[in-house]
């Protein structure tokens, strides 16, 4: 019978005798594998990493996670933010500037009364409107301190709950092109937090890892963790992450990860010993499955 992998759940000292096992069956310098398995863990842990799309890690990469990057900051944006000439009377009023009346009120016309006229008769008639940070044409430093503060992760992920849930906006901009030149700005860095894993399986020189060019984004490079000591004599190691730590990859994202190496390992071994035509039980007696046997 040919031997299979099965997809179970594994811990981190279970994933180092998967790297034992591997070495052997496969007849590799354990440095080596310790040097593949940690450059491709990390790109494992960058599939897992926001944006996702629906078909799983092994969407996590392609173009689909791109667009609905791109897709998820024009939607948070444009949710936090909303142009003056979609902004309600209390709004307006709450915002408490003649000018941005006057921009908002452009057109309107009412002939009876003047303009200043109309702006205190308007604030009387508009009062108890939520007071909303009113933003220029061009201004996009204010638009990016209120989007980094309605942002999880530091700054770094999806809007916080309360702005995602929100029915009204957190700003209103004097002009529609204002925002749109603000999503691209920020569309500009879809891809950074995968990218940080990238970089970690550069810097330990795992020459095996591809990844497309929006996942190699070069701010990423900042966050990158990666020290090499696979030369480290009888116990060759590497050390690979993400500065931005947990807040970017949660546990839970870690555990996929570890799951998913184990995984690609154990069918590479069944692979190797299916194409020797090793039983299992061989395999037991040699020591070359010591650690994952049973998971087959």
């Amino acid at each position: 019978m040919a031997i299979k992998a099965s997809r179970v759940d594994v811990d981190a000292s279970v994933l180092m005798g998967h790297l034992h096992d591997y070495a052997l069956v496969l007849g590799k310098e354990l440095g080596e594998v310790v040097r593949d398995q940690a450059g491709f863990f990390c790109m494992d842990l960058a599939k897992h990493t926001f944006p996702q799309p629906k078909g799983g890690m092994d969407k996590g990469l392609s173009s689909d996670a791109k667009k609905m990057g791109l897709e998820n900051v024009s939607k948070s944006i444009n949710k936090i933010f909303k142009p003056l000439d979609q902004a309600s009377k209390k709004e307006v009023a709450a915002i408490d500037r003649y000018d941005v009346f006057k921009w908002w009120s452009k057109g309107d016309d009412q002939p009876t009364i003047g303009r200043k006229q109309r702006w205190t008769v308007f604030k009387s008639m508009n009062t108890g409107g939520r007071a909303i940070p009113f933003i220029d044409k061009g201004d996009l430093s204010s638009m990016e301190s209120i989007h980094t503060k309605l942002r999880k992760n530091k700054g770094h992920g999806g809007l916080v709950d309360y702005a995602r849930k929100a029915k009204n906006a957190f700003g209103i901009v004097r002009d529609q092109k204002t925002i749109d030149k603000f999503v691209k700005q920020k569309q500009k860095g879809v891809g950074s937090l995968k990218s940080a894993y990238w970089f970690a399986a550069d810097k330990i020189s795992a020459k095996k890892v591809t990844a497309p060019a929006w996942v190699k984004h070069s701010s990423g490079s900042q966050y990158a963790i990666g020290i090499d000591n696979i030369m480290k004599a009888m116990m060759p190691e590497a050390t690979v992450g993400n500065t931005i730590g947990l807040l970017s990859t949660p546990r839970g994202i870690v555990n996929r990860a570890i799951k998913d190496r184990a995984y690609a390992m154990r069918n590479a071994i069944a692979y190797e010993l299916n194409k020797q035509k090793t039983p299992l039980w061989q395999a037991c007696a040699k020591g070359q499955t010591t650690h994952t046997s049973k998971y087959f």
